[in-house]
């Protein structure tokens, strides 16, 4: 009887213990996944798409033999294919401009290398997009900001199988700035978009460094609108705001 119970006491302790490292195993992986995937995940949004756009003054250059120099200098520390014959250049009155987009494993870049004329600065652009996680994209971010003193700005596009009105809209936004552990500051709509930013000290953690917004720390946006040609939603968030169209 006391070798079956003891049987019985091993057999539970090592339950407990499996449970525990599974259980711990899991909080791990959930705490390292990218701050936007459990906003998605609680939302029932299926991410459709990530965007990188990083943006840097550049040493200035003064023609388009320099531009291409400098252009070719980026894609190698990438590592991305260079193909100088596809460079496009355009030159105004107030600006010399070079770009090359291209197609590299699942990702599409676009570059654009500009210097303005008048106060003889030079810009680099790099806008990346790919159809899955963002991984790829945060290796190019770290090797563009050990080259550059980038700023750097995230796009996550995701759509939901459901068409909510507005209320139901702001609803879903809430929860996402809850798993962000946001405050949200302001809270813009119409007929068929909601719109929120917030701030959140969680994403400080992230290096994602936060801007004013009418004279309030932003590090967030968040965004939904109905698609009636498809009858569902997208939705978006953007680290710390949201550059584009939605």
């Amino acid at each position: 009887m006391k070798k079956s119970l003891g049987y019985l006491i091993l057999f539970g302790t090592i339950c407990f213990l499996t449970n525990f490292v599974l259980q711990y195993g899991i909080g791990k992986e959930i705490d390292n996944q990218p701050p936007y995937y459990l906003s998605f995940a609680s939302v029932g949004a299926n991410l459709l798409e990530s965007r990188l756009d990083c943006w840097a003054k550049i040493k200035t250059v003064s023609n388009s033999e320099e531009i291409d120099k400098s252009l070719l200098e980026v894609l190698n520390y990438l590592d991305l294919p260079a193909e100088k014959r596809k460079f496009l250049h355009q030159e105004s009155r107030e600006a010399i401009t070079a770009q090359y987009e291209l197609h590299h494993e699942d990702q599409n870049y676009l570059f654009i290398l500009q210097t303005n004329k008048t106060n003889n600065e030079s810009y680099l652009l790099v806008t990346a997009t790919s159809p899955k996680d963002d991984l790829q994209l945060r290796k190019d971010e770290k090797k563009l900001k050990a080259l550059l003193k980038c700023k750097s700005y995230y796009l996550y596009k995701g759509s939901i199988d459901a068409r909510p009105d507005i209320q139901g809209q702001q609803d879903l936004l809430k929860i996402v700035m809850k798993c962000l552990h946001a405050e949200t500051n302001e809270v813009f709509n119409d007929l068929k978009m909601v719109s929120m930013t917030g701030f959140s000290p969680t994403l400080e953690n992230n290096e994602i460094i936060p801007v004013k917004v009418a004279g309030k720390n932003c590090n967030v946006q968040a965004a939904i609108r109905t698609n009636d040609k498809e009858n569902k939603s997208e939705i978006y968030i953007g680290f710390p705001l949201l550059l584009n169209d939605y």
